[in-house]
């Protein structure tokens, strides 16, 4: 691995945004770390890039890479460069590469120290390797902003994974420089895992707030609808007893005027 967090941190993101990014093909392998022996019989004839893709071979655990059993080198590698490999990765990494025929070569350094710019991609040209130009420019925006606010930056565009690589200044200390991966048919930003497992925390948190406000609501509205039940229960009993008074009050009225009628036969029979 490399020798430090921002290394590991590119390593790691870079291999998993592009897993996700391939996820839909079954015939490509995204790896990161690993040995790649490319020479049957000679073990020591082997290199360990930080991030390599391969189309042809599908994803699946492997130990190491071994080239005459997949039988298809990768076509896209990335190398993270730092202090202790800047030589290997110019040098005889870039040499057994354009041999073992990968179209692209990028090389990335987090820290701006080793390269100027921090990104370098090199095209498979016959069996050598052509250093690709660039000039530094401002990003797309995302959601109304630019990838990394309003400052310059370096672009390649990956005509294998059909996305455009930026080098961005991230204006921090402890990693100078970050690498993204923008999709110019979306026009989007492809989010790091890292800004992916935000957003779905994020996600999960406004799920849950939204299942609790609806559950509130679900309480407020049997509550509302329980005391409405119960009103209308007891103006039902109201208007039964309203009835059976003024039924009551009209049967004892009957009974007074029939008492009265037999008390006026009873006087005139008197007289």
């Amino acid at each position: 691995m490399a020798e430090s967090n921002p290394h590991i941190t590119h390593i790691i993101n870079t291999r998993e945004i592009l897993r996700h990014r391939l996820r839909a093909e079954k015939m490509v392998s995204v790896d990161a770390d690993m040995l790649l022996f490319f020479q049957k019989g000679f073990p020591k004839r082997r290199v360990a890039p930080d991030v390599f893709v391969v189309w042809g071979v599908p994803q699946k655990r492997r130990r190491s890479f071994k080239l005459w059993i997949e039988g298809q080198a990768p076509q896209v590698i990335f190398e993270f460069t730092s202090r202790e490999t800047q030589d290997e990765d110019l040098g005889t990494k870039r040499a057994i590469y354009a041999r073992l025929g990968v179209e692209e070569y990028y090389l990335f350094d987090p820290y701006g120290e080793y390269l100027l710019p921090p990104l370098r991609g090199y095209q498979l040209a016959g069996e050598e390797y052509v250093m690709r130009t660039m000039e530094p420019l401002l990003p797309p925006t995302f959601n109304g902003k630019n990838g990394n606010g309003s400052l310059t930056g370096w672009r390649l565009m990956s005509e294998r994974l059909k996305l455009e690589l930026w080098a961005l200044p991230t204006g921090e200390i402890d990693m100078p420089y970050l690498l993204r991966f923008y999709d110019p048919a979306t026009e989007q930003w492809l989010p790091d895992p890292g800004q992916a497992m935000v957003e779905r925390e994020l996600f999960a948190k406004q799920a849950t707030e939204a299942k609790t406000q609806a559950e509130r609501e679900s309480i407020a509205r049997r509550a509302e609808a329980e005391a409405r039940r119960i009103a209308e229960a007891r103006v039902e009993r109201e208007a039964e007893a309203r009835q059976n008074a003024e039924a009551e009050v009209t049967r004892l009225k009957a009974e007074l005027e029939k008492l009265r009628a037999k008390i006026s036969q009873h006087e005139n029979k008197s007289n």
